[in-house]
């Protein structure tokens, strides 16, 4: 780990040398000014904002890197101005080595946490990017047949991404209202046909929740909210009904083919195309 400090008072300068060198195995390099800062590339940054100058180029072009300010006095200019452009926070001089090598640590962990959520949320894209649905309306709580499933995880997915919210499962065959402690979760239920107990359904009502149900389950059948998938990869993966795969053959590839070589291709009437599409809410745009 390589650290930059950026301070003219040479005695406080080598004290945080001495101590980032000893008890955080750091590099470091000292030096006097933003310009002569500007040369040089390290992991952290620790600058004086009371030096002569401007600090705004050195906070821009090392922003990726943490920066932590060191501020005889807290004002618009010295911290919430560099903060605004990209430091990460500030010490008021004087300050004690603890709690600098405090908000290190803080901040190595932070990033590190940061990164893994974005390959993690980049992984989940990967994993789903084959599935395209249709968004539909909604309104909390969602009741979603579970089937496909991998369709189902896609508008899950976007749910939580549309309302900027975290995912949280519950079982509900392990009902406790102590999981129930976030406005800022949506709550995946499971296994909600196997309580049918209305006074949990009346309680997660309360927060933003998604109930997944089988999907021959028929006692909440008008509440389910219906979406289309437009495209999906998944059949190697994926036991489909007849139905639900002439339902997505329809909705896939009825703009790809005339009616007479659709329902050819199906091995059912034109009639019985025009039935299914009724029947289905499929609706061809001419």
């Amino acid at each position: 780990m390589k650290i930059i400090i950026v301070e003219n008072e040479l005695y406080l300068a080598q004290s945080i040398q001495n101590n980032l060198s000893e008890k955080l195995n750091a590099r470091c390099e000292i030096y006097a000014s933003y310009d002569e800062a500007m040369k040089t590339n390290g992991d952290i940054f620790i600058i004086n904002t009371n030096l002569q100058g401007n600090i705004e180029p050195l906070i821009k072009e090392k922003k990726n890197s943490i920066i932590i300010l060191l501020a005889p006095y807290v004002t618009y200019s010295s911290v919430t101005h560099p903060i605004e452009l990209g430091a990460d926070d500030y010490l008021q001089k004087p300050f004690s080595i603890e709690e600098l090598i405090r908000k290190i640590k803080h901040l190595i962990e932070y990033y590190k946490l940061k990164r893994k959520v974005k390959l993690l949320e980049d992984f989940i894209e990967y994993l789903l990017h084959d599935i395209e649905i249709t968004m539909p309306k909604y309104s909390f709580p969602v009741f979603i047949k579970s089937t496909p499933n991998k369709a189902v995880e896609k508008l899950v997915y976007e749910i939580a991404k549309k309302e900027n919210k975290d995912i949280k499962i519950i079982d509900l065959e392990k009902f406790n209202k102590k999981d129930f402690n976030s406005d800022d979760v949506i709550y995946c239920c499971l296994n909600y046909e196997k309580v049918e107990d209305e006074e949990i359904l009346k309680f997660i009502s309360k927060y933003d929740s998604i109930i997944l149900l089988p999907k021959n389950y028929d006692k909440i059948t008008n509440r389910c909210v219906e979406f289309e998938v437009t495209k999906s990869n998944f059949f190697d993966n994926e036991i489909l009904s007849i139905e639900e795969y002439i339902k997505f053959i329809i909705t896939s590839h009825q703009h790809k083919f005339p009616d007479t070589e659709l329902s050819k291709k199906l091995g059912i009437s034109r009639k019985s195309l025009w039935e299914k599409r009724k029947k289905y809410g499929i609706f061809k745009q001419k």
